[in-house]
C-alpha cells in the first residue's frame, strides 16, 4: 500500500457515503501499519497563534495496509489513534499483539501509602456507583440551561490559556499535552510537548496558572462542580480537546493530591455527589 493508493481509497469511501468532506489535495502521512490521510489546512507559520482558529475535530482517516479504513476525529491524539488502530489492524490479520502495558505515570515515589492505596482502589474500583462522567465541551447545549451557559463561557477561558501554553513550546512541536489537577489549597500542572522526535516536558508558569485556576472558579458553577483535573490536547494543525475529569476512577498516582487538599476543596464548593473511591481517600482506608 502506497500513500496515492490509501488516498484514493478515501476518496472512493467519501464519495461513497456521501461526507461532507474534501476529496481534492488530500495528504498521506505513513506510520507503522498504514496511512493517515486528510486535508490539509493551511497555517499562516509566521504566526504563532494562527492555529487557534482552525477548525477542532475534522476527520482523519486511518488506511492500514490490508485496505481496511477508520475515520477517527483530528481531536484525538495522531499517534494514540494510531496505535489502537495498528493494535486492530493486526487483530484482523491474525496477529499475536501482546503490547497493551500499563502506564502508571510516575506514581509518588515518596509516598507508598498513597500508591498502594491507590492500587486498593483499582481492585475495588468495579464495586462502585460511577461518578459524573468526564466531557468534552463541544460549545452550549440545545436548552440553552443554566449549565450550558456557564460551560460557554468556562470553554471560551480555555483559548487564552491555549494560547500562553502555545508560546511555552519547542520550535516544530506536533502536540502539547497539559495536565491540571487543583484544589483551592494545592495544585498539580504538567505540560508535555512531542514530535515525531522528540518530547520534552515544560513548567508551567503562574501567570498560566492562574488563568486555569480563574477557568476552574467558572466552571465550579455548574452544577457538577468544579473539576478535579482539566485535560487539554492541542495539535500544531489547532485541534483542541477539552476533558474535564470528575474523579470516574482514581487520578494518576502522580496527580494526587493529600486528602486534606480535597477536603478543603469539597468545604469551598460544596457537591451534591463525591465518587466512593474519593471519599473513602479522603475519609482514610478503615473508614
Amino acid at each position: 500500500m502506497d500513500g496515492a493508493r490509501a488516498i484514493s481509497l478515501v476518496v472512493d469511501w467519501i464519495r461513497t457515503r456521501g461526507l461532507d468532506y474534501p476529496t481534492e489535495g488530500l495528504a498521506a502521512d505513513r506510520f507503522e501499519t498504514g496511512w493517515s490521510v486528510y486535508a490539509p489546512v493551511d497555517v499562516d507559520e509566521s504566526d504563532p497563534m494562527a492555529f487557534l482558529d482552525m477548525p477542532v475535530g475534522r476527520s482523519v482517516f486511518l488506511v492500514g495496509d490490508s485496505g481496511r479504513i477508520e475515520e477517527v476525529s483530528s481531536s484525538v491524539p495522531p499517534r494514540y489513534a494510531q496505535d489502537e488502530f495498528t493494535a486492530r489492524e493486526r487483530a484482523t490479520r491474525g496477529g499475536n499483539d501482546t503490547g497493551g502495558g500499563n502506564d502508571t505515570g510516575g506514581g509518588l515515589d515518596a509516598d507508598a501509602y498513597m500508591a498502594e492505596f491507590v492500587r486498593w482502589l483499582e481492585q475495588e474500583e468495579s464495586s462502585d456507583e460511577p461518578a459524573i462522567s468526564g466531557f468534552t465541551i463541544v460549545g452550549s447545549g440545545p436548552d440553552g440551561g443554566p449549565d450550558d451557559v456557564i460551560a460557554a463561557e468556562a470553554a471560551r477561558l480555555i483559548e487564552p490559556i491555549v494560547q500562553q501554553l502555545a508560546l511555552l513550546g519547542p520550535a516544530e512541536w506536533e502536540w502539547l499535552w497539559a495536565e491540571f489537577a487543583f484544589t483551592v489549597s494545592a495544585e498539580i500542572s504538567h505540560l508535555r510537548f512531542s514530535s515525531y522526535h522528540r518530547s520534552v516536558v515544560v513548567p508551567v508558569p503562574e501567570p498560566v496558572v492562574a488563568l486555569v485556576r480563574d477557568q476552574r472558579h467558572v466552571a465550579a458553577g455548574m452544577s457538577a462542580g468544579p473539576w478535579w483535573r482539566l485535560l487539554l490536547t492541542v495539535t500544531n494543525r489547532g485541534e483542541t480537546t477539552v476533558n474535564y475529569d470528575y474523579g470516574d476512577g482514581p487520578f494518576p498516582h502522580d496527580q494526587m493530591l493529600p486528602p486534606g487538599d480535597y477536603r478543603n476543596d469539597l468545604e469551598a464548593y460544596p457537591r451534591p455527589h463525591v465518587p466512593p473511591w474519593l471519599a473513602r481517600y479522603i475519609d482514610g482506608p478503615d473508614a
